[in-house]
């Protein structure tokens, strides 16, 4: 089988002329996406998964972001917000998809895209990233546990993907802000915690 002339790659699309450069960028980024996902189908499904929605996501905001004649739609309610905060942290040792995350509100996944970026000002995956990276944070604070073991109990693959998320979340990795913020954390409950007798001694004189 010969090789195609023109392989479609983010950096080819990048080249590519267009009078509208936001739609090139949307192309490289969606491209990339598919890259990922093809490139983890086999050794990591629940990756692939979500490389697949966001790219799903990606292509749900652009269609909602071109002219229409209907009602401009607004973003989500409060009590839709905390449903599906709520969601997310009863289920943050699992894979949550946006498809899951529109059913619980009964919203096609496009319009619960839109909206929820609309609202929260990133996709529904970016937050549910962002929020595994803070209960994880929590509980590197507040336990012992090895990476491993606080990667899986907060719906990361691994340590590895556990690591990506929370150095692109961060910026550290998450060995170096344990021990960065760790320490400060025992102490401050040390602290708290001997001087409470003091004050309950104050109040009694």
């Amino acid at each position: 089988m010969s090789r195609p002339e023109f392989l479609v790659t983010p950096s080819n699309v990048e080249k590519a002329p267009s009078s509208r450069p936001e739609l090139v960028k949307q192309a490289k980024q969606l491209l990339t996406l598919l890259m990922e996902t093809e490139q983890t189908i086999h050794s990591d499904p629940d990756i692939a998964s979500t490389y697949l929605d966001q790219a799903i996501a990606l292509l749900a905001v652009d269609n909602q972001s071109e002219p229409s004649p209907c009602k401009h739609r607004g973003g989500l309610a409060r009590w839709q917000v905390s449903r599906v905060d709520t969601f997310i942290s009863e289920h943050i040792d699992h894979c949550i998809r946006t498809t899951e995350l529109a059913s619980l509100l009964g919203l096609s996944v496009s319009h619960f895209s839109h909206a929820f970026k609309q609202t929260t000002g990133v996709t529904p995956l970016t937050y549910v990233a962002a929020a595994r990276v803070e209960a994880a944070r929590q509980d590197m604070l507040c336990s012992a546990r090895s990476l491993s073991e606080i990667a899986l109990r907060h719906g990361f693959c691994d340590q590895s993907h556990f690591c990506r998320v929370f150095r692109r979340e961060t910026g550290l990795a998450p060995q170096t802000w344990r021990k960065l913020h760790a320490p400060k954390a025992r102490l401050q409950a040390a602290l708290l915690g001997s001087s409470t007798p003091q004050t309950a001694q104050v109040s009694r004189t």
